[in-house]
């Protein structure tokens, strides 16, 4: 394969991977000792700016500790390899550093298992933009459609080929130049890291081609949205117990349960840019009001049955949360979604009841009986004590106030632009 740059890096607090690279001779010391990093470049902005209010500073070293299993090696045959490596955030001593998200995510899995038994299964989907295409798919799902984004497709696959995982979709979708990506159903922290890797052999692929693929939520606002469906399941054993009888009941009801119970702080980690409320309007298929339906697609969470198996189970169900974007570390969507769920299983909530209507068509007084609730229409929003509360309960303090900062830097650019100025800078980032 001949010298060539080793990344090693993760997903920071703006969704965005940064580390350090080394050339591959020096690759086997690093996964073995890691590299020095430098606290606050976890907080570092979508626009490359330091929150004022980051609780670092200049103060203080880390490192970045490689997780050899989590790898990809980005190549098209003629130029360079490209490893990436994927860490953890560890202190200087390799102990466990308290604002670590994989670390975070780790911890709410296990805790999860030791509590409750169970385990959780988890695929997501992504949709994305290609720009560049000379020809622009515009018959959504369609054999032609397809073509366009195919030799894409087919550098994508072959690059996840070779670090050993695929996906399960790669299909046009409703917007020009959109497709979307499903992964493969993997425990949570495989799943992450996979996630990770996809988007990036993805971006790396559509550059080869001399395209642009960005996974900006809302890219204009005469165009659909890029969301993050986030399919899981609950396991106890080899034993799917998601679904009973076409609904949810027992620990599954309660894991449901205490996801739409701390629906606002579980959003204010899984839709992270201010360019992302753009996309959350109601009848836009994104799940902007807090409940659960069977089978809707206007919920924050759709339950998914799938076809029952000759004894009556359902080894294939799943629920689907919606409300999820690009911009969001994968490990803190998922730590949070984990943690929701916990506390309501822990909690003893009621199984909620399943909306089978689209809640926009529904006038306020019925919305009102049935306590559906929109989420708020901003980040800034969201930035109350209640939702503080809730993500330093999850995350840790020293987390919850780095992640804070790096919100209120987030909102306090925002300010300043448009948003076809906003969209234009963080199309290039995302």
């Amino acid at each position: 394969m001949g010298e060539h740059f080793c990344f090693v890096g993760n997903q920071e607090l703006n969704g965005i991977v940064r580390g350090r690279s080394v050339p591959s001779a020096r690759r086997d010391t690093v996964l073995e000792s890691g590299l020095p990093w430098v606290p606050a470049n976890i907080t570092i902005g979508a626009l490359n700016t330091l929150p004022p209010d980051n609780p670092f500073g200049p103060v203080g070293e880390i490192r970045l500790m490689p997780i050899p299993d989590a790898a990809i090696t980005l190549t098209n045959g003629t130029t360079p390899a490209y490893d990436i490596t994927l860490c953890e955030f560890a202190q200087s001593d390799g102990s466990a550093w308290t604002c670590c998200p994989r670390t975070a995510l780790k911890a709410a899995i296990d805790d999860l298992e030791t509590q409750t038994g169970l385990t959780l299964k988890v695929a997501l989907e992504h949709e994305f933009t290609v720009r560049g295409l000379n020809t622009i798919n515009h018959i959504a799902f369609s054999p032609s459609a397809g073509r366009v984004g195919s030799v894409l497709a087919e550098r994508v696959l072959t690059i996840l080929d070779k670090s050993g995982f695929t996906l399960d979709q790669f299909v046009a979708e409703y917007g020009p130049g959109q497709y979307e990506i499903a992964g493969q159903p993997a425990e949570p922290l495989q799943a992450a890291d996979r996630t990770v890797l996809t988007l990036e052999a993805i971006r790396h692929a559509a550059a080869d081609l001399g395209l642009q693929a960005s996974f900006l939520p809302k890219p204009a606002n005469d165009q659909v949205g890029n969301g993050v469906h986030v399919h899981f399941s609950l396991w106890r054993g080899h034993e799917n117990v998601t679904v009973d009888k076409e609904w949810v009941d027992g620990d599954a009801g309660g894991f449901l349960a205490g996801i739409l119970d701390a629906a606002k702080p579980l959003t204010f980690l899984s839709v992270t840019s201010p360019n992302s409320y753009a996309r959350y309007k109601p009848q836009s298929w994104v799940g902007t009001y807090i409940c659960a339906g069977l089978r809707n697609r206007e919920a924050m969470v759709r339950i998914v049955p799938r076809q029952p198996d000759r004894n009556g189970a359902y080894p294939a169900a799943s629920m689907e949360y919606r409300t999820s974007d690009a911009t969001a570390n994968v490990y803190l969507m998922l730590t949070a979604l984990i943690r929701a769920g916990l506390d309501g299983i822990k909690a003893d909530l009621a199984s909620p009841k399943s909306v089978a209507q689209d809640p926009a068509t529904l006038d306020e007084d019925t919305r009102k009986s049935m306590a559906l609730q929109h989420l708020p229409a901003s980040m800034d929003e969201l930035i109350t004590d209640d939702v503080m509360a809730h993500v330093s309960d999850w995350l840790g303090q020293d987390l919850g106030a780095a992640y804070l900062s790096c919100r209120r830097n987030d909102v306090r650019h925002a300010q300043d632009m448009d948003f076809e100025q906003l969209a234009q800078q963080l199309g290039t980032v995302y």
